[in-house]
């Protein structure tokens, strides 16, 4: 007779419920400790997709102008937290919360040339601020204290 047919399979096949709740106890841990400073980067990453944003539109804008031949203009309404460039409009409000336009002394202008009247723009998320500088020769850059 063959033992090996025998015998009765004694590997265990999974794991076993205190292996499962140690396991989810350290996951729950870890998660614990990770989600506060994750939600602490939440308004700086917020800050910077906006201005980021802001940045993108204002070249869309001064695209526009060369290729239509037009001057276009970008109005910000700092109370509201939008902007509007011809047929567009973006309520940063609305797209990234806790954003708000801080300052927007003059809405830049692009010619059908790719220049601009200088302008510099700026957001804030209540604790730090971003700054949209745009250049008298049409160039647009995002900086963290000023456009000189």
């Amino acid at each position: 007779m063959n033992n090996a047919k025998n015998r009765v399979n004694t590997r265990p096949d999974g794991f076993t419920v205190i292996e499962l709740l140690v396991v989810l106890g350290i996951m729950s841990l870890a998660i614990g400790v990770a989600v506060p400073s994750l939600l602490s980067w939440l308004p700086g990453l917020r800050l910077s997709s906006a201005a980021r944003q802001v940045a993108t539109d204002l070249q869309l804008a001064r695209m526009r102008a060369i290729s239509q031949n037009a001057a276009t203009t970008v109005s910000f309404d700092v109370a509201g937290a939008s902007y509007t460039f011809g047929t567009d409009s973006r309520n940063l409000g609305q797209l990234f919360p806790g954003i708000t336009i801080a300052s927007a002394p003059s809405n830049p202008t692009f010619t059908s040339r790719g220049t601009a009247n200088a302008a510099t723009i700026t957001l804030s998320n209540g604790v730090s601020q971003k700054l949209i500088c745009v250049k008298a020769v049409g160039r647009v850059t995002i900086k963290d204290s000023s456009c000189a």
